[in-house]
């Protein structure tokens, strides 16, 4: 797999596909829109991850694994602040930005990013025989339980919460403020968690993470301020940031060398996930509505705590 050629292609597809967003007006051309956005970022995720899984030393893959998170999840917190303001100049505004900004990664890309002489490369059918057999090994059946559970309850959240607070009379750029001030501590915590996890390892770690999970989220529904709502927001994010770098972390430990060659089956179970949580919160709000959702992916977070204590480091 040519990583930068890659990179480059995904990069020119954004930047063209942010241009359509604007112009499909209609459910099926958005749709479309959409689905072909997200088969971009699959492969922009995918190869991303192909980098770190291959430099990353396992002494140190919680910290490179942090640090990629870190810079990944700084991204993440400037955006609803910065577009939620943009779109008061233009509600398509943000689209533009994103064009132009895909644009000039994609120049960088070409510039600075070099392919490994020897890039590993691996066909379907040798990368379907490697997951077959780690299907076998419980440590990696675990790890890949936890990474679809804990991903389908986090996106439930991060699908509805904008949803939830605006429902509660939160203005749209508020919004985007208290998702961009409750991504910053764990922005700024990310590099020091991977050191935590190397020193002291990923079951204790992985389990008072989701104890803080559990907790923010079931207080989420309930929280009827701003300062709440920042408060609890804010832990959710901290929690779900030390779970990302545990999971991320073990995977790349159990998976050795193969790591780059799995990187796509580990994608798949992440979006899995991300795919099984909001469309089941989708219905059962129809059924309890949406706090009483939030609250019962509060508890779900519980009864991932055991498991993660089963783990071994």
């Amino acid at each position: 797999m040519n990583i930068k050629r890659v990179l480059q292609t995904v990069l020119l597809i954004y930047s063209a596909l942010a241009l359509l967003y604007p112009v499909a007006n209609t459910f099926f051309p958005l749709l479309l829109v959409s689905i072909t956005r997200g088969v971009a970022s699959s492969f922009l995720w995918l190869t991303s991850w192909a980098y770190v899984f291959a430099y990353a030393e396992r002494s140190v893959k919680g910290k490179e694994v942090g640090f990629f998170s870190d810079m990944n999840d700084l991204a993440s917190a400037l955006s609803p602040i910065v577009g939620g303001f943009v779109s008061l100049l233009s509600f398509f505004l943000p689209f533009y930005a994103l064009s132009l900004t895909s644009l000039a990664t994609f120049f960088v890309v070409s510039v600075y990013v070099k392919e490994t002489p020897r890039p590993e490369r691996a066909s379907l059918h040798d990368q379907m025989n490697t997951l077959s057999s780690y299907m076998h090994d419980k440590r990696f059946v675990k790890t890949v339980y936890l990474i679809i559970a804990f991903y389908a309850l986090i996106n439930i959240y991060y699908s509805f919460l904008s949803v939830f607070l605006n429902s509660k009379g939160m203005p749209i750029p508020l919004i985007g403020v208290v998702l961009t001030i409750a991504l910053l501590p764990a922005v700024a915590l990310e590099v020091p968690i991977g050191n935590v996890i190397d020193k002291h390892g990923i079951k204790k770690t992985l389990a008072s993470a989701a104890s803080l999970t559990a907790l923010a989220g079931v207080l989420i529904p309930v929280s009827n301020n701003i300062y709440c709502v920042l408060a609890t927001v804010t832990a959710f994010t901290i929690g779900y940031t030390i779970i990302f770098i545990a999971l991320y972390s073990r995977m790349s430990d159990i998976m050795g060398e193969r790591k780059t060659t799995m990187t796509g089956a580990i994608a798949t179970f992440k979006d899995l996930g991300y795919t099984i949580g909001p469309l089941a919160a989708g219905t059962l709000m129809g059924v309890v509505g949406i706090q009483n959702t939030f609250f019962l992916a509060g508890v779900g977070f519980v009864f991932l705590i055991p498991v993660s204590l089963l783990l071994h480091d």
